[in-house]
């Protein structure tokens, strides 16, 4: 009886237990369904409503592990130009993840300006911001040889701005690799942002080896000193190494 008793046992555990894993795979595969079917969609929400998902699954990391494989592949392989574009949008919400952040890194090369800028626009809200201005830096690789865009050209300079004096160290390693019109332009750009990192910048831009880039930069100074230091962010006491 004892015997009986055990084998019986042991059944309704070993019953319960298929039940129980065939029931956690339906689930698993019902919710995997559900995560393509997201993916699919994206190209169709409003930026709105993509912001909202974002922080939704922030907060849901295991349905977020779901997520994160099928956003990748719409990063690499998109139906169109709007779903990468949001795919790009939610993937802000990642940035601390490896994969996200090579699939946006991989998307600076990407021959439509329209996917390469916004991709490395997300790229410099990763933090801490040292990691952010790293990857912007690695941005920067070939500019000179022509294979990077304007769009990610563009989005660099901002970022590095905004990263502040670690962003504009980080921007004077790869100031030569640009054409003499960029910094001219990125002159313009300072000035136009202003704040307290104007003058160091365009302290930088100051010593620049080409005659407009310098001018232009030390008129800029002087129309900022003569504005006041709040205005200028006093570039006068400032000196970039």
């Amino acid at each position: 009886m004892l015997v009986s008793a055990s084998a019986c046992l042991l059944t309704v555990s070993i019953v319960g237990s298929t039940v129980f894993l065939l029931y956690k795979g339906y689930r698993r595969y019902e919710l995997k369904g559900k995560v393509r079917n997201f993916i699919e969609s994206l190209e169709n929400r409003t930026a709105a409503e993509l912001d909202e998902r974002a922080l939704e699954l922030k907060e849901r990391p295991g349905v977020a592990k779901y997520v994160l494989p099928e956003l990748r592949k719409a990063l690499a392989y998109p139906r169109s130009d709007d779903q990468i574009g949001a795919a790009i949008r939610i993937s802000t919400a990642f940035l601390d993840h490896r994969g996200i952040e090579e699939s946006l890194f991989r998307l600076r090369l990407d021959p439509r300006e329209m996917v390469a800028g916004p991709a490395v626009a997300a790229l410099s809200q990763m933090e801490p911001p040292e990691r952010a201005i790293a990857v912007l830096g690695r941005c920067l690789d070939g500019v000179d040889e022509g294979v990077v865009s304007d769009a990610v050209i563009d989005e660099v300079c901002a970022g590095l701005c905004r990263l502040g004096d670690a962003g504009r160290v980080e921007m004077q390693r790869h100031l030569s690799k640009l054409s003499a019109d960029r910094r001219l332009w990125l002159v313009g750009y300072v000035c136009e942002g202003g704040g307290p990192t104007m003058g160091p910048w365009l302290s930088m831009l100051a010593r620049d080896g080409d005659l407009m880039v310098k001018s232009a930069a030390e008129g800029a100074i002087q129309d900022a000193n003569a504005q006041g230091p709040a205005a200028s962010g006093n570039p006068r006491a400032t000196s970039a190494p």
